[in-house]
């Protein structure tokens, strides 16, 4: 099975790290969905930060997607505009 588009999945991770924000934004997310963040942070071609809370891994989600959208800008100016 394919991955999806890593732009789809940072929108799904970010959302999920929101609604998490909002419920417990202290509370250490969980082994898989910071493995999640870490394979998708690789496949865009960043490296991830460490998240040790909710609200910290909303703030990373946050900074790959404007990484990613900055590198998909600087590949595609006239789309970008």
């Amino acid at each position: 099975m394919s991955r999806p588009d890593p732009t789809v999945e940072l929108k799904a991770l970010t959302a999920l790290a929101l609604d998490l924000t909002r419920v417990d934004p202290e509370r250490r997310p969980g082994a898989e969905l910071c493995r999640w963040h870490s394979e998708l942070a690789e496949v865009i071609g960043e490296t991830a930060l460490p998240v040790r809370t909710n609200r910290e891994l909303l703030r990373e989600a946050v900074r790959l997607t404007r990484l990613r959208r900055a590198a998909e800008a600087a590949a595609d100016p006239v789309r970008a505009s």
